[in-house]
């Protein structure tokens, strides 16, 4: 259901040029599942989200004719998406940080959209008349970006939720998560304001600093804040990207530009932390072991 009503939304909002979605973020959603879930189990995600991609493709985008082949495209990216970050995660997951940034950057945010994107434009050449380039371009930027700002939050609530663990700060953080979150969406208001583009490096310097000080809950509701409220501002009219000089498509992949920016530079921070919290755990069992072993002196 939810990944129908992602696609069914952005599909109907972003066909801006009457041709493939410029904004797509429900195969983030799908690859976050199957990241966390065994492959055995993956089939009835699979399923459920291919009817979900055919009938949003269907009723809101390029018809029926195309809804069977962009829903086998939709689910082979995800599963692809998917795939790979569980082999970096396992291959380099928290020792190499760098590693797994650059398989993760390379593989899910260029290569696998590359890939998806020249199937759905021949797909799209046959049921819309807009030109090939423009609806391959629209598809690398829109799952290019889906995937590299969403897919690591939607990774960390099913992370999350598969453990029976809540994906919203924990009891004793609450507090620190109110003040520190509505500061980020106060100073997101406040940036998409004013038709002043300086003003867009304060939400990622936020969310890069935080990135370094803050546990994974508080990061990745900050994405979602700024999607929401920038989102929503940037579509009615107002904030700095909303008065650029472009057609209305190309500001709001712009925007979407921007906040793909904004992850990918708190990501590298984020995965740094994670490593050094992962190193002082073994550090400290270690010692454990080592006052353990030692001889009784009484």
């Amino acid at each position: 259901m939810t990944f129908f009503v992602l696609a069914a939304v952005t599909v109907s909002f972003s066909r801006f040029s009457g041709g493939l979605a410029m904004v797509w973020v429900a195969n983030a959603l799908l690859a976050g599942r199957l990241v966390v879930t065994p492959e055995r189990l993956w089939r009835p995600w699979l399923a459920s989200c291919g009817i979900a991609s055919a009938l949003a493709t269907g009723l809101f985008g390029l018809g029926w004719f195309a809804a069977i082949p962009m829903a086998i495209v939709n689910v082979a990216e995800a599963v692809a998406a998917g795939l790979l970050m569980r082999r970096i995660s396992i291959a380099f997951w928290p020792d190499d940080t760098l590693e797994w940034i650059a398989g993760y950057y390379i593989g899910i945010g260029l290569i696998i959209p590359l890939a998806s994107g020249g199937v759905a434009t021949l797909v799209a050449t046959f049921t819309s008349n807009v030109d090939s380039i423009d609806n391959f371009t629209h598809w690398i930027i829109g799952h290019s970006l889906g995937l590299m700002a969403c897919l690591p939050v939607f990774r960390f609530i099913y992370w999350r939720a598969s453990r029976g663990r809540s994906f919203l700060p924990s009891a004793q953080t609450w507090q620190t998560a109110v003040m520190v979150l509505g500061s980020f969406a106060l100073l997101t208001a406040g940036v998409f304001v004013f038709d002043m583009r300086p003003l867009l490096v304060f939400p990622l310097l936020f969310l890069v600093v935080g990135a370094a000080v803050l546990d994974e809950a508080m990061i990745a509701a900050m994405p979602v804040l700024l999607i929401a409220i920038g989102g929503t501002m940037t579509a009615l009219g107002l904030g700095p990207i909303a008065q650029m000089d472009f057609a209305f498509g190309d500001r709001i992949q712009f925007f979407q530009l921007y906040v793909g920016i904004t992850v990918l530079a708190g990501l590298p921070v984020s995965c740094e932390r994670s490593r050094r919290i992962a190193e002082i755990q073994r550090m400290q069992e270690r010692l454990q072991r080592l006052e353990g072993l030692e001889p009784s002196r009484f």
